[in-house]
């Protein structure tokens, strides 16, 4: 009986770390498109916070995002660089010169998108 309570909590161990790892991008062409910023949160387990902007990826290199900022309560528009190395979204960083933003795929699931890192911690997305 032991043996069986060892082997299952290994188990649900190993079943935890692989759920959740980061997903590696392999392909750029993955991100390619229009999400929709839903929500962020500091953490999974914080509470979210209500988004209404759109992050287009596009083919060249360039990332657009648009909509209500809430940290300047008005609409706006950025457009800047990415690129992904070693599986991870790395973006210049707007208004400081040779700095970057990175971001990894925490989850992506159909037209789910869920980023980890940035300013916010967790990106909650849904593909336009």
């Amino acid at each position: 009986m032991k043996l069986r309570a060892l082997v299952t909590a290994q188990l649900a161990a190993l079943v935890s770390a692989v759920v959740l790892a980061d997903v590696p991008l392999t392909d750029p062409g993955e991100l390619v498109g229009t999400w929709k910023l839903e929500a962020v949160a500091a953490a999974l387990d914080k509470p979210r916070i209500q988004e209404n902007r759109t992050w287009e990826f596009r083919r060249d290199g360039t990332i657009v995002t648009s909509g209500y900022n809430r940290h300047f309560k008005t609409e706006d528009r950025h457009e800047w660089k990415y690129r992904i190395v070693d599986g991870k979204i790395v973006t210049d960083d707007p208004g400081r010169p040779g700095k970057t933003i990175d971001y990894s795929v925490y989850k992506k699931e159909g037209n789910e998108l869920i980023l980890k890192g940035g300013l916010e911690g967790f990106y909650f997305f849904r593909k336009q």
